[in-house]
């Protein structure tokens, strides 16, 4: 990034692809003809040099492949809001402020992507078959019937009656009893919705609607859908513990600070304003509270380091699984073992249907992955070993004075955190109403109840005896996670936070409150602006260029394939990944945490999640449910019918425009 950026800029990256001679003159070429062009036209300019480049595709295929997928980034980067500026046959993109929060602007930046699926047949086909008039149950009906009523939403509103019965319904392949459609094929039409393109998520997920079964066919208030929590968030980290910054900051002294006026003396009485700092606790209370704390913290670092090396399968590793005091040359000689099966682990595959775990841990890429993983537990064993001092407060304060001993701290709050991130945790990654409830504050609704009792048990139920893959691939054995759900993050998808989520605390009948708690502010990366025809050149060019498939979308070869995919393919052909990839755009992060003990349970210091009731009992998960629903009647729906025109509001909407056939 260039170090002086202009006032209205965040970034300003040059653009210059690393090609054969050949493809840098035609490189070049398109880059003068593009600096006598309107900008408006550029993105033309390079589509109609892929249409011509992509019939040439098969001469010396690895260097025309590149190209390509150079002009395929470049239109991806230009929907994103990225300006090309070309100065001198240069190519530097740029990012501006105003490109960034603006609602319409962002809408804008997913709008290509978005009406791009649209056009695939399978896609084009389904919204086809969901719009089509059909009998069911003697009635002629289509999605449309799904889409609320806004007369009969009028109306019970004029007549001052019940305006909607909300419920939760989980979504299956099972057909809906109201209209014959698939449950998920109804969700599946009304994501489709969404101004974000819909892909579909791998590992753990749950897709729910919410209807309203006082209309006819029970329309659709909302959808929502849980899936995998990101990996690494340190705003989530920091709030729960798992952090080395949130073990140093647990063992500072307490401090009140505070802003106040001096007076400087010699100026006639100028002041200024001065950050005041004075302890909140007394040095005693001080050394009694860190060492009440360090007493549970470091032997529960010691146990996950202990914990995750007896996860690892080790027969053909060359390793006694009760070594305590490792030596330097076992770590060297597993790094060895790491880097010779790293080059082997080419066109991974696993066996899906009936795996021998013994067997999948003895593949090239799980033995490297093995071997690697127990070098790094290893040496941090070592570390801990080493860490000077009589108290565990003592040997803990002497871990976080060196960058050695904070990267072992680390390294043992991730042998725990990985196992709860992919067991006890989910992401809310869909969460919305459909109109016309949007204008009932069902946005409201539906957050309140992606937390709900009935979703925690549902993913309790659905997950309790799934195997570990990655796990099991590890230890070479069947490993089966504990999987209460105790937490639930999300992010806005504006830098202005979302409505839906704000001031949501809402009183539970186990005497605790279900709250969106904003834990910070993100920008993030991700691949969501990058096309199909983007993520497809860059697989073939990484295959050719590998020798065969590094990123082959199976269990245990990295979290998100299609970042590492889209991060590799951009440094494959000279460009700074991590510009490209970051999305300029803050976000609000939120957390919600289910369980009354969530934090102790997921550093591992409780055993038991607590939620003040038993997931079991049926009667009482529905009643909790319930009074969710209640409380958002009674908080948020009747103060809505009165703040604005609900009535007009609700007029304006037009069930046509909301059908994807018309767009």
């Amino acid at each position: 990034m260039h170090s002086s950026l202009e006032a209205n800029e965040v970034a300003s990256e040059k653009f210059q692809p690393i090609l054969n001679d050949y493809y840098s003159e035609r490189f070049k070429h398109i880059i003068e003809k593009m600096s006598h062009t309107v900008p408006s036209n550029r993105v033309g300019l390079i589509k109609n040099e892929l249409a011509l480049s992509n019939l040439n595709v098969a001469e010396n295929q690895l260097e025309a492949l590149k190209y390509i997928a150079s002009l395929n980034v470049l239109v991806d980067l230009s929907l994103q809001g990225w300006i090309f500026d070309i100065k001198d046959g240069e190519l530097t993109l740029k990012m501006e402020n105003d490109n960034l929060d603006d609602k319409k602007k962002i809408k804008y930046r997913l709008s290509t992507e978005r009406n791009a699926q649209f056009r695939v047949p399978s896609v084009s086909g389904f919204i086809k078959k969901m719009e089509e008039v059909r009998t069911f149950n003697g009635e002629k009906l289509s999605v449309k019937n799904l889409i609320g009523d806004k007369n009969f939403l009028i109306k019970q509103i004029s007549q001052d009656s019940a305006v909607c019965e909300p419920y939760i319904q989980l979504v299956t392949d099972e057909y809906d009893e109201h209209t014959g459609y698939k449950l998920s094929h109804i969700w599946r039409y009304f994501r489709y919705t969404w101004s974000i393109p819909y892909k579909i998520m791998p590992g753990r997920n749950l897709f729910y609607l919410v209807r309203d079964r006082l209309q006819p066919f029970h329309p659709i208030i909302g959808i929502f859908a849980l899936g995998n929590s990101v990996l690494n968030l340190s705003n989530r980290d920091d709030d729960i513990g798992w952090t080395v910054e949130a073990i140093k900051k647990s063992m500072c002294r307490m401090t009140n600070e505070f802003v106040c006026e001096q007076t400087v003396s010699g100026t006639d009485g100028r002041k200024i304003k001065a950050k005041i700092s004075m302890p909140m606790e007394k040095e005693k209370d001080h050394q009694e509270r860190i060492n009440r704390y360090a007493d549970r913290m470091y032997p529960l670092l010691l146990k996950n380091i202990e914990d995750a090396i007896n996860e690892i399968y080790i027969k053909d590793l060359d390793f006694i699984s009760d070594t305590k005091y490792p030596r330097q040359e076992q770590i060297d000689r597993l790094l060895v073992t790491a880097a010779e099966y790293a080059e082997k682990a080419i066109n991974n595959h696993n066996n899906g249907l009936s795996p021998d775990w013994e067997e999948e841990a003895q593949s090239n890429l799980f033995k490297r992955k093995r071997a690697k993983e127990l070098a790094k537990l290893l040496q941090t064993r070592c570390v801990f070993n080493n860490a000077g001092g009589d108290t565990n407060a003592q040997r803990l304060m002497q871990l976080l004075s060196t960058e050695t001993g904070r990267r072992a701290i680390n390294t043992a709050l991730v042998a725990n955190r990985k196992q709860k991130i992919g067991s006890n945790m989910m992401e809310i990654i869909v969460c919305g109403a459909i109109p016309p409830y949007n204008e009932l504050l069902g946005g409201k609704l539906i957050s309140i109840l992606a937390c709900s009792p009935t979703v925690i048990r549902d993913y309790t139920n659905r997950y309790k005896n799934q195997v570990s893959e990655i796990a099991s691939r590890m230890k070479g054995s069947r490993v089966v996670r504990d999987s209460h759900l105790v937490y639930l993050g999300t992010t806005s998808l504006y830098a202005v936070g979302s409505s839906q989520y704000n001031r949501i605390i809402v009183p539970q009948l186990n005497n605790s409150f279900l709250e969106f708690n904003k834990i910070g502010v993100t920008e993030g990366y991700g691949t969501v602006f990058f096309s199909k025809e983007t993520t497809s050149v860059f697989s073939k060019l990484l295959e050719l260029q590998d020798g065969g498939k590094r990123i082959s979308h199976v269990f245990g070869e990295g979290t998100s394939p299609r970042f590492r995919m889209i991060s590799r393919g951009l440094s494959s052909i000279g460009i700074k990944a991590e510009a490209f990839l970051k999305h300029y755009s803050p976000r609000i992060v939120y957390s919600i945490k289910l369980a009354k003990n969530t934090n102790d349970f997921l550093l591992g210091l409780e055993k038991e999640a607590d939620y003040g009731y038993e997931l079991e009992d049926a009667a009482t998960v529905e009643q909790m449910t319930q009074h969710l629903i209640d409380y958002w009647y009674e908080r948020w729906l009747k103060m809505r019918l009165t703040s604005v025109d609900i009535k007009e509001r609700l007029s304006c909407f037009s069930a046509e425009g909301l059908l994807l056939g018309n767009i």
